[in-house]
């Protein structure tokens, strides 16, 4: 993520070579599970909320108003009800 060297976590998906540091995980939209196995996957291995569509250019987050990227990503998700509104994940978990 920063391409920095120092103590890394690796992509939990076997044979995935991306390697990250644990501040930033964050930063690099990797996640870090402290729970049964401890699995990490790399920004590109991120589970995605199934979703049909991306945020709009226009689209901003609900909850803070800030913009989204106009793309589907691991830190924008959409209302499961609603399937309109867009927001950042990091205010929902």
């Amino acid at each position: 993520v920063c391409g920095e060297s120092g103590a890394a976590i690796r992509c939990c998906l076997r044979g995935c070579e991306h390697s990250f540091h644990l501040p930033c995980a964050r930063e690099g939209q990797c996640i870090t599970h402290y729970f049964p196995d401890y699995c990490s996957p790399c920004w590109e291995h991120s589970p995605k909320q199934a979703v049909e569509g991306t945020p709009e250019n226009t689209d901003t987050c609900i909850i803070c108003w800030e913009p989204l990227e106009n793309r589907t990503s691991f830190i924008t998700m959409v209302c499961p009800a609603c399937r309109n509104a867009w927001f950042h994940r990091a205010f929902i978990q």
